[in-house]
């Protein structure tokens, strides 16, 4: 039975700043309030996915291995305020590749879903940038623009419609908590 909730979030931007293609641990800086928020949504009854795209691998930035490397760390980090990341859903190419794992694509969701028996509609989405908004709305899920990472920019362009704008993460947090 599908029933179980998840919020999934965009890595760069919204857990961490978004130094552009980070792939060595000295570039993770985590956003402070993403501990809290992520603790609470926990709490909440949430499993907690984060879906990336990842294109410094095929561009040859960095390895697939260094992105493992960054998730351990984070794993680590958000384990030591009492946060369990569920899963990373890591898109590895080019956006030229037109592969069926990159955002906007609904396929992590899906996947996600599938795994762990959620209930899309009863799910969340927090991005930055057009692609995680549109990941959330073609897989079905309530989206959140926060205004940390490109969500500024992101917002100022008119185009993304989120189901709500939050100022951080711990502000998306407070308004899906208040959705219960």
């Amino acid at each position: 039975m599908k029933n179980q909730r998840a919020v999934f979030l965009d890595r760069d931007g919204v857990l961490m700043e978004d130094t552009n293609y980070v792939g060595e641990l000295e570039r993770v800086i985590i956003i402070e309030a993403a501990y809290r928020a992520l603790k609470r949504l926990q709490d909440g009854g949430f499993k907690l996915l984060v879906v990336t795209n990842q294109s410094g691998v095929a561009r040859g930035f960095f390895t697939r291995q260094h992105v493992e490397i960054v998730h351990d760390h984070l794993n680590k980090q958000f384990a030591a305020h009492g946060v369990h990341i569920d899963r990373y859903y890591v898109c590895p190419h080019h956006p030229d590749d037109n592969c069926d794992c990159r955002k906007p694509s609904p396929k992590s969701l899906r996947d996600a879903a599938a795994e762990f028996g959620l209930d899309l509609a009863r799910c969340y989405m927090i991005g930055d940038r057009p692609s995680d908004i549109s990941t959330g709305q073609n897989a079905g899920v309530t989206t959140i623009l926060v205004l940390t990472g490109g969500g500024r920019e992101t917002l100022a362009d008119g185009k993304t419609k989120p189901n709500h704008v939050a100022d951080d993460i711990n502000a998306a947090a407070d308004w899906i908590l208040a959705q219960d």
